[in-house]
């Protein structure tokens, strides 16, 4: 089902009020900048316990307060309603609680709220820098292999106390960190490998229903240590490296460096790809991660579309829409002079966002 209610305090510019959500699909009209990205953000928070905008958790709290809470009840098919809230302050950690119990983890929120948010800034995970596709392919991951997470965390800590022992340039304790670097770095290039491939075919059947064409768009992995299979290999790699890395003050090779690339008839998407075409790919993209999380774990997930229909043509548009994954729930946003009631169904909910203030349509 999704969620069926949501109450925020202090949250950006919205109203503290309840919000009936009690539909599978939801459609916010309004002007920009009235609080219809905010009341998404508030949703994806719940789901996630951090915002898709920004890693700040204060810039969610309303300007001149000190505290900010938002709160949701979230119903899964043929389970109990989960009662989800984040708390958010200036001077203390943010609190996240489960049906009134805290958890110190918010890996404990992806297992219970598959979301998935469409956003103008998808646009990054296609003409963005790599760090951006890493991202959304760690993510992916993480959506359905919730150990992916630990993995990472791990493989972050070694990279960082290798970095500090490279800028003192001591040389006494690598041969640890390099096996420990190794063994994290080949498991999750491992996982990539594997996961691209799966991937791959799903991307595409997406991708050539929606699109139109006949030609293959295809992601090509390209990991750092290519064609490093053995520690052994990987640790010889390293300490061939390791003066290049001294030099540089920071590890140069492994998993934090890999290249997620886009070619279309043997060449990169990027390069030639209109600002339309990267837009409908990152909005194809984000269709195929909520599909393949369905195919891998048969979980529906809460899709949250976040202006993102503005820049495609009346037909792409229309194929975008009608191609969606399988989902528990949609919110929409719109403006008020878009053809909205074209796409609404005879239980979309629609609500009115004016000065962060929601108030039902008939």
């Amino acid at each position: 089902m999704g969620f069926t209610c949501f109450r925020s305090f202090n949250f950006r510019n919205l109203e503290d009020r309840l919000i009936n959500l009690n539909s599978p699909s939801i459609f916010l009209i309004g002007e920009n900048g009235q609080g219809k990205t905010n009341f998404i953000e508030g949703i994806y928070t719940l789901c996630f316990g951090a915002s898709f905008r920004t890693s700040y958790d204060q810039r969610m709290i309303k300007e001149g307060k000190e505290l900010s809470k938002i709160h949701g009840v979230f119903n899964q098919e043929k389970e109990l309603n989960r009662d989800i809230s984040v708390r958010l302050s200036r001077k203390s950690k943010k609190e996240i609680r489960i049906d009134s119990k805290r958890i110190h983890d918010r890996k404990e929120l992806l297992e219970k709220i598959p979301c998935i948010v469409f956003s103008p800034e998808d646009l990054s995970f296609i003409k963005g820098p790599p760090d951006r596709r890493r991202w959304f392919f760690n993510q992916t991951l993480s959506l359905f292999d919730i150990t992916f997470i630990d993995l990472l965390r791990d493989y972050k800590r070694v990279v960082k106390s290798r970095n500090i022992l490279l800028k003192q340039k001591n040389k006494e304790l690598f041969d640890i960190y390099n096996d420990k670097l190794a063994q994290l770095g080949l498991t999750i290039q491992a996982k990539r490998e594997l996961i691209i491939g799966e991937f791959n075919q799903t991307f595409l059947a997406i991708f050539k229903k929606i699109s139109g064409l006949e030609d293959n768009l295809e992601i090509i992995y390209k990991p750092s240590w290519n064609g490093m299979v053995s520690k052994e290999d990987v640790i010889r790699f390293l300490e061939n490296n390791l003066e290049k890395d001294i030099l540089m003050r920071t590890t140069t090779t492994g998993p934090h460096r890999d290249v997620f690339s886009f070619y279309l008839r043997k060449k990169d998407f990027t390069c030639f790809a209109s600002t339309g075409q990267v837009r409908l790919i990152s909005l194809i993209l984000k269709v195929a991660q909520a599909e393949f999380l369905y195919q891998k774990s048969r979980k529906k997930p809460v899709l949250l579309l976040d202006d993102v229909l503005l820049e495609l043509d009346a037909k792409k548009r229309e194929s975008f829409l009608n191609n969606l994954p399988v989902y528990d729930q949609a919110m929409f946003t719109f403006l008020p002079d878009e053809n909205y009631n074209k796409y609404r169904s005879e239980n979309t909910l629609l609500y009115r966002v004016d000065d962060g203030n929601l108030e039902i349509l008939k």
